[in-house]
């Protein structure tokens, strides 16, 4: 339980991180962070906690396993990536937003599953019977980030850019 704590906290600071990694990606400067995190970093550290509680209250284990990894993982961490975005108001188009975002993500599913076998292997986290297990859990990271591109997708506010082509 205490690795999920954490999991929550590193929610909240990558939100953090992620204002000033996308602004200055596409910005050229780093953001402040907005008065919004007031809200946002609630939202992220409870929503986090009602995923894991609802995974817990599954009975299958290895489903519920799935469903943490996929609201957990996948889905929250896209909406981290949104809620960064969106709060501080950078104007990206969706598609630049998408695979940012989505590569991000999938840092960080993979991240957890380094911790994960680091943590299993050295200490005393029991998180995997066998190696399917974490391509599973890393599938299930992938399902929850398409699922919320496909919520948060249409939110994002776009800014058109001329482009200057170079002449021969």
């Amino acid at each position: 339980m205490n690795y999920l704590i954490a999991l929550s906290c590193l929610l909240c600071v990558a939100y953090i991180l992620f204002i000033w990694l996308f602004s200055y990606f596409f910005d050229g400067k780093f953001a402040r962070i907005p008065e919004r995190a007031i809200v946002s970093l609630p939202v992220i550290f409870f929503l986090s906690l009602i995923g894991y509680a609802i995974s817990f209250q599954i009975k299958d284990i290895e489903v519920g396993n799935r469903v943490m990894h996929g609201f957990g993982g996948g889905f929250l961490a896209f909406l981290v990536c949104f809620l960064a975005v969106s709060d501080s108001k950078l104007k990206i188009d969706r598609v630049r937003f998408f695979i940012f975002a989505f590569l991000l993500v999938t840092a960080m599913g993979v991240a957890n599953e380094i911790a994960e076998c680091v943590l299993q292997q050295y200490g005393t986290l029991a998180s995997a019977t066998s190696v399917t297990d974490t391509w599973y859990d890393l599938i299930s990271n992938t399902i929850g980030a398409l699922l919320a591109a496909i919520v948060f997708l249409p939110l994002i506010k776009t800014q058109h850019r001329n482009i200057d082509f170079i002449e021969k």
